[in-house]
């Protein structure tokens, strides 16, 4: 079953974030190299529609002023001989307001679990966006899926310290 990404109108609708267990990642399984999507495209047969059969991860909040946020809802989908990791986001600058699908990273199947892929694969790309795009550390994670709100603030604190 796949979990409809949704933004939470008030601080009870989002998960828990003051006490959590401090866990440490999972090795990154042999193989696995995570490309993102903007600085090496999609090599062949890209993806032309909403992803099918994709499983919710998380999703984060920047929030740095009314007027200038980010809502990203993280998703994993096995997709041939790739684990392709994608960003449902709402555009909320034209009218109507619409979701968006975005390819953000992929990388070729390798043998593990695809929680353990989902760790590093958002790790890898969190990495790369801090790196070349000075993102900062999310403000609040908004739900939880996949990943508990342990191991987002672990993949968190491996990006941002």
């Amino acid at each position: 079953m796949t979990k409809g990404s949704f933004i939470p109108m008030s601080p009870k609708e989002r998960p828990q974030q003051r006490v959590y267990e401090v866990v440490d990642l999972p090795p990154t399984p042999a193989g696995l190299e995570t490309k993102l999507d903007w600085a090496e495209p999609f090599p062949d047969d890209r993806p032309k529609t909403t992803p099918r059969k994709v499983q919710f991860l998380c999703a984060v909040e920047w929030a740095w002023s009314p007027m200038h946020n980010r809502i990203d809802n993280y998703y994993l989908h096995q997709r041939g001989k790739r684990w392709l990791l994608w960003n449902n986001w709402l555009d909320d600058n034209d009218v109507p307001w619409r979701w968006h699908w975005d390819v953000l990273a992929y990388a070729d199947k390798v043998d593990a679990d695809p929680e353990v892929i989902a760790i590093h694969m958002l790790r890898q790309t969190w990495e790369q966006e801090a790196k070349h795009a000075t993102i900062d550390h999310y403000h609040w994670i908004n739900d939880t899926g996949l990943l508990s709100v342990d191991q987002v603030q672990a993949i968190a604190r491996t990006v941002w310290g």
